[in-house]
């Protein structure tokens, strides 16, 4: 799972920055899940990625599509070559949503 920062990100209770622009990884497990979390300067990253990420793969799309509720999936950024609306339709077929969403 691949993922770049749209803005800076302060962590370690804003001890650190970690700059606009940088790329992260992290390790996606067999269902999709996050199990092994981005790191920076050795301190692992909190979860989820803000919302200001731009998504450079459809494993960290569909991630950040489960991690946020489908009112905030307008603000997400999705890299070259990733289709906004498959993935989207793709998330919703995963996911049971409540009240006929």
């Amino acid at each position: 799972m691949r993922w770049m920062l749209g803005g800076d990100w302060p962590v370690a209770g804003g001890s650190q920055l970690i700059p606009v622009g940088t790329n992260l990884e992290g390790i996606a497990g067999p269902a999709g899940e996050l199990a092994d979390a981005p790191t920076w300067n050795g301190t692992p990253l909190p979860m989820p990625m803000p919302l200001n990420v731009v998504v450079l793969d459809e494993e960290a799309a569909l991630l950040m599509l489960r991690w946020y509720p489908d009112h905030q999936w307008y603000r997400l950024y999705f890299g070259p070559g990733i289709d906004r609306e498959a993935i989207m339709a793709r998330a919703r077929e995963l996911v049971r949503w409540p009240r006929g969403h």
